[in-house]
């Protein structure tokens, strides 16, 4: 991470990212071509997945796509094509992990554990942060990951997943090592306030231990979820998902707030409002995740106008760059007519940011 006065690469050339989803059978070298004819200048690579297994060779879990390193073959091919490759790691959603351990899984107030299919999607398996052995587990991967010649990371699912059920909602996490609960005594859990304490700074302390493998040239970032304005973002994040923005952004170059504003169904002009307000609050370059076309539909595309708005209001609030990500992280679900607005968009800012 970037220290005192020191421009990394995110603000000198700033951000024009897509996000995308790896698998078996991909040409990386024509993938990476094509999106740097684009524009393109970043590609955020699907790394450590939300079931816990990777793409790359690793000593700790099991590799997706076993006879392919496709960390290292997307590094070389960007290296060809004068792209930035940033990992994309997944924290605390791991199947993998709870196949191996399921007393790691987070678990509601009367027990239930956050996992499928207790939470909406089957990918969903959430591990407790509070465990030390989840900790080291994270950790290790993330240092597997620095020792490739990348331009960065981004950390996201970093939280304390709450399930959401019709008119209820069920926090965690209450598993024993939240509670402080020793030989069946209770010493921690006295009050709301002191476990809203505990998860923050257990998730502030993760976030610094796994962001310490990255050196100062890679560019260090945070996704996260941001509610109607900043003010309930950094009430709300703290109070539902263990997650204090201020304090987290101390320990990262950038943060990427995820303004899905077709899912929350206003105008892209709230783009400008969060990246505005965000980057006030912290003193970071901001750079703003925008969804292509609506989760429940994923063919249900932003038009060519709205698109184009929504990355102008972006770069009207500030932002240092933008990250576009599709249904399943698949930049093939991007239309014709919106990588038409992106190709002119990205080169617009690129020409503002003097290449």
């Amino acid at each position: 991470m970037t220290t005192g006065d020191a421009r990394g690469w995110w603000e000198t050339e700033g951000v024009r990212a897509v996000t995308l989803y790896p698998w078996a059978t991909m040409d990386v070298d024509s993938v990476l071509a094509d999106l740097a004819e684009r524009n393109v200048n970043t590609v955020m690579v699907i790394c450590k997945e939300s079931d816990g297994r990777v793409f790359y060779d690793s000593d700790t879990v099991p590799n997706q796509v076993p006879e392919r390193d496709l960390l290292a073959e997307f590094v070389a091919a960007a290296e060809r094509r004068d792209l930035r490759v940033v990992p994309v790691f997944l924290a605390l959603t791991d199947k993998y992990l709870l196949e191996q351990h399921s007393e790691f899984v987070q678990v509601a107030r009367d027990g239930t554990a956050i996992r499928y299919p207790n939470v909406s999607f089957e990918w969903m398996h959430w591990v407790c942060p509070s465990r030390e052995a989840v900790r080291d587990h994270l950790l290790a991967l993330a240092e597997e990951i620095s020792e490739y010649d990348i331009d960065g990371i981004r950390f996201q699912h970093l939280e304390y997943q709450p399930i959401r059920n019709g008119e209820s909602d069920y926090l965690s996490c209450y598993c024993d090592e939240c509670l402080g609960i020793e030989d069946g005594d209770e010493t921690a859990q006295r009050d709301h306030g002191e476990w809203i304490d505990h998860r923050v700074s257990t998730t502030t302390d993760l976030l610094a231990s796994l962001a310490a493998p990255f050196d100062d040239e890679q560019m260090v970032n945070l996704q996260f979820e941001v509610y109607s304005d900043m003010e309930s973002t950094l009430r709300d994040s703290r109070e539902q998902l263990g997650l204090d923005i201020e304090r987290l952004a101390e320990h990262v170059d950038t943060l990427s707030p995820r303004t899905a504003h077709v899912d929350m169904g206003v105008h892209p002009l709230w783009i400008r409002d969060v990246t505005r307000s965000l980057r006030d609050a912290v003193g970071k370059p901001i750079v703003p995740s925008i969804r292509t076309a609506s989760s429940d539909d994923p063919g249900d595309h932003l038009s060519q106008g709205e698109l184009l708005t929504a990355i102008q209001m972006a770069l009207h609030g500030g932002a240092a760059g933008v990250s576009l990500f599709s249904a399943g992280a698949n930049i093939g679900r991007l239309t014709d007519d919106q990588w038409s607005v992106v190709e002119e968009s990205f080169e617009g800012l690129a020409d503002l940011k003097g290449r």
